[in-house]
C-alpha cells in the first residue's frame, strides 16, 4: 500500500492513500500533546457574518450562508478533517460563533445516532432479528466514524491591538472567544501578530500560561512570525510552562525562496513547531480560475508586487505537473471519463511535501471537494524540486515593522466596528437556533 509520511516533533502519522479521506487524521494523548498531523486545516477568514464581512471582506462575492458554511464544514468533517482556524478578529468573533453553531449542530446529530443505536440494541423481538442486526450494523459503522472525528482541532487568534496592554486583556479576550465557540478550553490558541507598539512576544507567552494554569486554553501557537520571534516564543515558552506548537504563515510557492521565509522554517524544524501555511494557494493566483485579465484586478498580487509575467513560468509548471498526473478511464463502450488533476491539488500537495499544513478557505462544496481530493495526490521528488526551482520569494515577512504595526491597528478597528454591528443585531445571516 502506497504510503506518504510527514513528520515534525509535534505532528507524527504514518498514512495510506487509501484511508486519506476516511479516517480523522489527529489524535490527542494523555497529557494533550497532538500526536497526529491534519492534512489539511480549514480557514474561516470569509465566514463573518457582518455588514462588513458581507460588502468589504468578501467584496463582491459576499458573505457564506448558512447553508452554504454548514456544506463546506460537514463535506471537510466526513472526509476525516479536523483542524478548523478562526479567529476574534474575523467579523468580530461572528465567525467563531459560526464555528461554535457547526460543531453543536454535529454533536446534536452524533447524540442521536448514539440514541438510535441503543434503541436497535435494546429491541429483543425474534421476528424482527435481521433487521435489528443490519440496522445496528449501519449505525455502528457511522458511531465508528464519529468516534474517529471527535478530536476536532480549533485554533483562534488574540489580537494585539495597541489598546491591549495587560495579561488581563488577553485572558478575556480569549474567555470571550471561547465562550462565542462554546467550549471550555481552546486547544490551540494563537497570538495573531507579534507586532505591538511596546509589549514584546514574551509578554504574551507569560499570557498564555497564565491562561493554561486557569484551563482556559492546551496549547499556544504563533502567527506571522520570523524566526527570531519564534526562537523567543519558544524560549519564553519554556520559561513560563506553556507549548509553543504552531506559527501560522504565509507559505506558498510565492514566497518559499524568501531568505526570511526558509530561515523562519529551519528554526521552526529544529525547535519542533509546525507551520500553518496560509494563504497556500496564493489567494486564486495559483489555480485554474486565473485569466490575465483577472490578474489585472488582483489585490494581493498589488500588495505583493507580483507581475503576470513573474507567474507565467511558475503556472505552466503547475499546469504541466497537474496535467500529468490526471487520468482518463473508458466506461461502457466509448464514455471515456476523465479525472482532470488542478493546479489548486498540485500547489496544496507541495505544501504538505515541506512538511507543512495547508490552510486553505473555501466558498462552496465543490470547492471543498477539490481541495480534499489533493490529499490523494503525490508529487515526485523531481516534480517537487521544479516547483522550489520557479517559486518566487514575496515573503510577508519581509515588511517593515512600521507596516505590520499599523496592519494590526487596522485590524483592530475593523474588529471594533464588526463585534458593534453584531451585537447591535445588524447581522445580515439569519441566526439558527443552537
Amino acid at each position: 500500500m502506497e504510503s506518504e509520511h510527514l513528520t515534525s516533533s509535534l505532528f507524527q502519522l504514518h498514512f495510506s492513500t487509501k484511508d486519506l479521506l476516511q479516517s480523522a487524521s489527529t489524535s490527542v494523548a494523555a497529557k494533550g500533546k497532538i500526536s497526529s498531523p491534519p492534512l489539511l486545516a480549514l480557514g474561516l477568514l470569509q465566514w463573518g457574518t457582518t455588514p462588513i464581512d458581507h460588502r468589504v471582506i468578501n467584496g463582491s462575492r459576499g458573505m457564506l450562508t448558512e447553508m452554504e458554511s454548514r456544506e463546506i464544514y460537514q463535506t471537510f468533517r466526513s472526509s476525516g478533517v479536523v483542524l478548523f482556524d478562526t479567529a476574534e478578529g474575523y467579523g468580530g468573533g461572528t465567525s467563531e460563533k459560526r464555528l461554535g453553531r457547526l460543531m453543536h449542530q454535529e454533536e446534536r446529530m452524533e447524540a442521536e445516532n448514539r440514541k438510535k443505536k441503543d434503541m436497535i440494541c435494546a429491541v429483543d423481538d425474534d421476528a424482527t432479528v435481521a433487521t435489528d442486526v443490519a440496522e445496528n450494523v449501519a449505525i455502528d459503522e457511522t458511531s465508528k466514524r464519529d468516534k474517529s472525528r471527535d478530536n476536532k482541532i480549533v485554533m483562534t487568534k488574540f489580537l494585539p491591538v495597541p489598546w491591549r496592554v495587560t495579561h488581563a486583556q488577553f485572558e478575556n479576550a480569549l474567555r470571550a472567544s471561547n465562550k462565542r465557540m462554546g467550549i471550555m478550553t481552546c486547544p490551540i490558541y494563537l497570538l495573531h501578530s507579534p507586532m505591538h507598539l511596546y509589549r514584546d512576544i514574551e509578554y504574551w507567552v507569560e499570557s498564555a500560561a497564565i491562561c493554561k494554569r486557569k484551563g482556559l486554553l492546551e496549547k499556544f501557537g504563533l502567527s506571522n512570525c520570523s524566526a527570531e520571534e519564534v526562537r523567543r516564543a519558544v524560549e519564553a515558552g519554556k520559561n513560563f510552562d506553556v507549548d509553543v506548537v504552531v506559527n501560522q504563515v504565509h507559505f506558498s510557492l510565492l514566497d518559499f525562496n524568501s531568505p526570511a521565509l526558509q530561515e523562519m522554517q529551519r528554526t521552526c524544524d529544529e525547535l519542533g513547531v509546525t507551520i500553518i501555511a496560509y494563504n497556500s494557494l496564493g489567494q486564486g493566483l495559483l489555480t485554474d480560475n486565473l485569466t490575465e485579465e483577472k490578474f489585472a484586478g488582483n489585490k494581493p498580487a498589488k500588495m505583493m508586487g507580483i507581475n503576470w509575467v513573474d507567474l507565467i513560468p511558475l503556472r505552466t509548471a503547475l499546469r504541466d505537473i497537474a496535467d500529468a498526473h490526471s487520468s482518463s478511464s473508458t466506461k461502457g463502450g466509448d464514455n471515456t471519463v476523465k479525472k482532470r488533476v488542478s493546479m489548486a491539488q498540485v500547489a496544496l500537495c507541495w505544501c504538505r511535501n515541506h512538511n507543512t499544513i495547508p490552510l486553505v478557505g473555501c466558498r462552496s462544496k465543490q470547492q471543498a471537494e477539490d481541495i480534499l481530493a489533493s490529499l490523494s495526490l503525490h508529487l515526485s521528488s523531481e516534480e517537487v524540486a521544479a516547483l522550489d526551482t520557479l517559486a518566487l520569494k514575496k515573503c510577508t515577512l519581509d515588511s517593515p515593522p512600521w507596516r505590520r504595526k499599523l496592519f494590526v491597528a487596522l485590524a483592530g478597528v475593523v474588529m471594533v466596528a464588526c463585534r458593534w454591528l453584531d451585537e447591535w443585531g445588524f447581522g445580515v445571516v439569519e441566526r439558527v437556533e443552537a
